[in-house]
């Protein structure tokens, strides 16, 4: 017997139901540490409060010279510049540690670094570009060729 196609309205009718593994499986993976992938709709699940809102966050997030100005009046007890950036530091690998282990992996751009160095390098190559454009200008003049033969 041949089966009818089904219809339009039956089609629409159609729905996957998601299973709970069995329990064989679930020991199986509680036993190995298996952590369920993220879902399509964990991405859209509300974070809840920010963690930028943190007065320390925030100056991690500043450039070096719009950050507050350090003073440093009693050493023993203030902290200095020096201090300062690496307790940002470390909390900044805090932060990104944590992040990590939730499985919340944030990529960012990479600094690009100057140096003297290359700045001095790109100057020569700068230089040596011009010493070479100058003689190819002259290369197709015709003017010359009859100034010669007269």
């Amino acid at each position: 017997m041949a089966q009818k196609p089904l219809t339009y309205k039956q089609k629409s009718g159609i729905a996957f139901i998601e299973q709970d593994d069995p329990p064989f499986i679930k020991e199986m993976k509680k036993k190995m540490g298996y952590k369920e992938p993220p879902k399509l709709e964990d991405k859209f699940e509300d974070e809840g409060p920010s963690d930028f809102d943190d007065a320390q966050t925030e100056l991690l997030r500043m450039k070096e010279e719009d950050r507050p100005q350090v003073v440093v009046l009693d050493p023993e007890t203030d902290l200095s510049r020096e201090e300062l950036n690496k307790e940002l530091v470390h909390k900044q690998k805090e932060e990104d540690d944590k992040k990590i282990a939730e499985g919340k992996i944030v990529f960012k751009k990479p600094v690009k670094r100057h140096t003297t160095e290359d700045a001095k390098e790109d100057v020569k190559e700068k230089k040596k570009k011009e010493e070479v454009k100058q003689p190819d200008s002259r290369l197709l003049s015709f003017g010359d060729d009859e100034e010669e033969d007269e």
